[in-house]
């Protein structure tokens, strides 16, 4: 795609002047305020950065509105020209954007000229705070153009009469963009989209932006999209791009094949947007689940089934390596809001609430969010094969009451007393769990994993009155402590001889660690609340996050209020953290019954042009 490329803008920026300011630490402009905010991105251990999707707490403005620096018809028509191309690129609109490039030198001088307006001081290069002011206003001009409705996206789900995709509006993105616009909404947009913007184009860090870095910015925008042809066949990823009456030139994309940059995933994800490199069918999106043992007597209702990862040596449909730790890892289930929700994982002998009896799977433990009967219809099953139950701890006596009740209607008659009940049946092993419990689990409470299983248990809003946690699963791990790692296997050797020469105990010979893995996190019934101020401890730290969505719609305050009156999640609150964390799988369940399999496939195609490559739609 995007033959008609934004090509290279080459050229030299006279240095001479803030290079000598720099090597002597001197500003070349007036010094950024005193307090500022931070940008969202958080060190990702390896010396890169992972951007931070949007932080939903009240932040300082990015840069006063006052002052404006745009307040010439030719410098707003720059703005909007940059911004119009970036969203066209970013949605995958090939021909607005070709007719909004034009040539090599017109490139140049629409850059060239919005960087010298911002350059208040006149030094080469944008202080932090003319940086600021410059990305604020092409932010706000994005979103005023998705506003307006004039950004179209192609939809490979859907196809004309001569087999091409057709073009569509990016309703979420408009409706989202009319929103920031009527500042009805407490996440700060265009001040995230604009700090992003910053992060992409800051290739030093300083916070500071040159002329050179201000074209690089979208020289990667168009270089994200050119790197998809690779995909479709190509001999190599050297492309032959010609720029409006320009002489053709050959444009190589630096980005390998498959690879879409995380921090424009990120701000695609905050306009609500879907770049058409990071799409998929819906429909195949769906298809990632499959039906399980249909008609078999007692696993009937009909039942899904998903790989997360096959020890065989297939990981969500990609070919990993085998390990003597490898084992494959399936979720097995239904999931219907206010019909039942019931997440097995076989392999690990455990059950992610009781809303369903499968008489093939018996878990050893089952992690129950909340006592809604949808969710523990179950329970009773589970607990006489004297599965651990972990309940939330508000409502482990109501449990335990459900359970005797229910026993006493099964098995005994009506005179029977709650103590002989339990006398007959030796009782029920549950245990009350709150946020911050963290427990490992007793070997014969899991199956399958080579290495020791615990449960995290977070606090899940949901509707008030109504306790419910979330749970993550890990694997506890052992790891050469940090100053042995380096060393050679006889190293190590002479390193634990010399200790238990002198006689320390075990623990002070040990040359190894504990550390947690995660493999699973499960919502349960909540609202967006839980990964706005909970996602730091979350997201990075889970492979696999089983997400609620409840309900679909454009994003608007009546359904964000709906839903959280509710105590449940709209797709698109979840959009911008899928898009974030694009190496996370993250599975939709729990849609309403209102909801038809066609209706909930139609959405993803008229709002976004498919569904995130890191998305499994449980239908």
């Amino acid at each position: 795609m995007f033959r008609h490329a934004f090509c290279s803008l080459l050229w030299t920026v006279p240095l001479t002047v803030f290079g000598f300011l720099q090597a002597h630490n001197i500003s070349p402009c007036r010094p950024p305020p005193s307090t500022h905010t931070q940008l969202g991105s958080i060190n990702n251990g390896d010396g890169t950065k992972i951007y931070s999707p949007p932080i939903w707490e009240t932040v300082l403005p990015f840069a006063d509105d006052a002052d404006s620096t745009t307040n010439t018809p030719e410098l707003q028509q720059a703005i909007q020209s940059l911004a119009s191309t970036t969203l066209a690129l970013l949605a995958g609109d090939e021909t607005s954007a070709s007719s909004l490039l034009g040539g090599a030198s017109q490139k140049k001088l629409v850059v060239t000229r919005v960087f010298k307006a911002y350059d208040v001081c006149e030094s080469g290069t944008l202080s932090v705070e003319e940086a600021r002011k410059l990305f604020v206003d092409l932010a706000r001009s994005m979103v005023s153009e998705l506003a307006e409705g004039n950004v179209m996206t192609s939809s490979a789900d859907l196809k004309s009469t001569n087999d091409e995709p057709q073009h569509n509006e990016v309703k979420a993105a408009q409706a989202h963009a009319r929103r920031v616009l009527a500042e009805d909404e407490a996440g700060n947009t265009i001040d995230r989209v604009a700090k992003k913007l910053l992060l992409l184009a800051d290739a030093d860090n300083d916070g500071k932006i040159n002329l050179q870095e201000l074209a690089q910015l979208f020289e990667t925008v168009f270089e994200a999209n050119l790197g998809s042809d690779d995909e479709q066949g190509t001999d190599d990823d050297t492309e032959t791009i010609h720029i409006g009456t320009d002489s053709p030139i050959k444009h190589k994309s630096d980005l390998p094949s498959g690879m879409f940059p995380q921090p424009l995933r990120a701000l695609a994800g905050s306009l609500q947007l879907l770049p058409p490199r990071e799409r998929a069918l819906a429909s195949e999106a769906a298809d990632r689940s499959a039906l399980w043992n249909v008609g078999v007597p007692g696993d009937d209702h009909t039942l899904r089934r998903v790989i997360l990862e096959d020890g065989d040596g297939d990981t969500d449909g990609e070919k990993r390596k085998k390990s003597k730790q490898s084992q494959t890892i399936s979720l097995i289930g239904l999931g219907r809001s206010a019909d039942a929700s019931a997440y097995f994982l076989p392999e690990l002998g455990i059950a992610l609430d009781a809303g369903l009896h499968v008489s093939s799977l018996q878990p050893k433990t089952v992690l129950l969010t909340h006592g809604h009967r949808d969710h523990i219809g179950a329970l009773p099953v589970h607990a006489s094969h004297d599965s651990l139950i972990l309940v939330p701890e508000p409502i482990q006596k109501l449990v335990h009451k459900f359970l005797v009740a229910e026993a006493q209607l099964n098995y005994g008659d009506v005179t029977q007393t709650e103590e002989e009940t339990l006398e007959a049946l030796g009782g029920f092993n549950t245990m009350g769990v709150k946020d911050g419990t963290k427990i490992m689990l007793p070997k014969d409470k899991y199956t399958g994993s080579p290495t020791p299983l615990g449960i995290q248990v977070f606090a899940a809003p949901h509707k008030e009155g109504v306790p419910a946690c979330s749970y993550g699963v890990f694997r506890r791990k052992q790891r050469l402590k940090k100053e042995y790692q380096s060393m050679s296997k006889s190293e190590l050797g002479a390193v634990l001889r010399t200790k238990r020469e002198t006689g320390k105990s075990q623990e002070d010979t040990s040359i190894t660690e504990s550390y947690d893995e995660g493999v699973l996190f499960y919502t349960g019934d909540t609202t967006i609340s839980l990964l706005r101020e909970r996602w730091r401890e979350i997201l990075p730290n889970y492979k696999y996050i089983i997400h609620e969505v409840t309900f679909l719609g454009p994003p608007s305050s009546e359904l964000d209020v709906s839903s959280e009156a509710k105590g449940h999640t709209h797709y698109s609150q979840l959009h911008p953290w899928i898009c974030a964390f694009a190496d996370t799988t993250f599975i939709c369940v729990h849609w309403s019954l209102r909801y038809g399999r066609e209706e909930v496939l139609d959405f993803f195609r008229t709002n976004y042009g498919g569904v995130p490559k890191n998305v499994v739609l449980w239908l």
